[in-house]
């Protein structure tokens, strides 16, 4: 009987050490790929959710103006029409005082009924500015013979709330511009 040897070779050092290297390399860059998707889908889903609490926010405020009546502030000088303003005063369909204020320091819009204690409505909230730099009021507020609301218009800036400190394209978050313009229904009926 002819016994023909079999060798059985294993993987040198070298082998092992190239074929480890490489496992290596593919799974870092699939743990980066998969870290960055993930960076996104929490950016863009941040995006999302300030986009729709901001629209809300704002359809509930110009539901609020459209029942309200006795605006203010009025305009100082009977002859003129508009005031731009980041605080309005407003009273609602059961007579409750409601007061929204911008507040540009904390970027924060407020909402106060009557006398109790402020509500935060929206947080990240810029308001308009010149070419300049200064303030413009968010609240453009057009009367009538100086004292009738014809027109309560809303210019606002919200940035996402973005917790993570994410560094994805940029670290930029697009803010979001809600701008709304309604009128009393009192004036046109």
């Amino acid at each position: 009987m002819n016994r023909t040897r079999t060798h059985r070779r294993g993987f040198s050092l070298i082998e092992m050490l190239v074929a480890l290297g490489i496992c290596s390399t593919l799974l870092t860059a699939t743990l980066v790929s998969l870290d960055a998707s993930f960076r996104a889908y929490q950016s863009t889903t941040e995006q999302a959710s300030t986009h729709i609490i901001g629209r809300v926010v704002m359809h509930r405020v110009m539901a609020l103006v459209r029942n309200g009546v006795g605006f203010g502030p009025l305009p100082t000088d009977p002859r003129e029409n508009s005031v731009a303003t980041d605080e309005m005063t407003f009273l609602d369909d059961t007579d409750r005082e409601i007061t929204l204020r911008l507040d540009r320091h904390n970027s924060i819009l407020f909402m106060q009924i009557d006398s109790t204690a402020e509500q935060v409505l929206l947080e990240g909230v810029r308001g308009p500015v010149d070419t300049d730099g200064a303030a413009l009021g968010a609240f453009q507020l057009q009367y009538q013979n100086g004292s009738k609301l014809m027109r309560a218009s809303f210019d606002l800036t919200v940035a996402a709330d973005d917790n993570a400190q994410l560094s994805i394209e940029g670290n930029t978050v697009v803010p979001i511009r809600l701008i709304g313009s309604t009128a009393p229904r009192r004036i046109i009926w």
